[in-house]
């Protein structure tokens, strides 16, 4: 029996408000860190949706429900983030990644900290880690607040509607709905990551120009040479 077949078995089986309490306690619970990448919220939200079709429940409660465990994960991330601070990086995993990797990712914080949160949400794993590196950096909550609020019934109705309109051929929208959203938000990273990366050469590029040139462009002075 297949995971999916599984999880609409045990969803299918309880009254429809014990289906929502279990969707956002799953989607809250993938906010946690170690645990969160074995949380099957991809499944959850294909089966509820499924069910949304069957008229078991309803489309807009799964997308509420969902939606608002997104907000509340992250804002748990962003938290658990920033009371271990340090702790994520003198750990026995921190000291593993170079002081170098650290800076990098506190610049990208501070400068895209919330488009983070906004692209990772469609990535497994990414969508745990986020929020929780925005917290250790620390970046303001207020900061990536307006990008989980806007990404998480993006996130939760792209899913839920997924398994709404393939009631009849879930297995196959599972094999090719996560990752169809993985690698659009992987491109998507990508070129904003390459884009910035260009501005910051480029940035850094032309002071040195502008110094050459004036360098290139002062008098040259004349030596003197005294009369006997």
């Amino acid at each position: 029996m297949n995971a999916l077949t599984s999880v609409t078995g045990v969803i299918s089986q309880v009254p429809a408000p014990a289906a929502y309490a279990i969707l956002a306690a799953a989607v809250l619970a993938e906010s946690v860190l170690l645990i969160g990448a074995f949380i099957p919220t991809l499944t959850l939200l294909l089966a509820t949706g499924a069910m949304a079709r069957t008229g078991d429940l309803d489309l807009a409660l799964v997308i509420a429900t969902a939606s608002c465990a997104v907000v509340a994960g992250d804002a748990f991330g962003h938290r658990t983030g920033h009371l271990l601070g340090s702790r994520l990086r003198t750990g026995r995993l921190g000291r593993r990644i170079p002081a170098a990797a650290w800076r990098r990712t506190e610049a990208l914080m501070a400068k895209r900290g919330g488009q983070a949160v906004l692209l990772s949400r469609f990535v497994p794993v990414l969508r745990t880690l986020t929020p929780h590196l925005a917290g250790a950096t620390r970046l303001p909550y207020r900061r990536i607040a307006p990008y989980s609020l806007c990404v998480a019934p993006l996130w939760a109705g792209a899913e839920a509607a997924t398994g709404y309109a393939a009631a009849t051929s879930l297995q196959h929208a599972l094999a090719l709905g996560g990752p169809a959203l993985a690698v659009t938000a992987a491109l998507v990273a990508g070129t904003v990551l390459a884009t910035a990366g260009i501005r910051r050469r480029r940035a850094r590029g032309a002071p040195e120009a502008s110094a050459d040139d004036h360098a290139s462009d002062a008098p040259h002075a004349t030596p003197v040479v005294g009369v006997a």
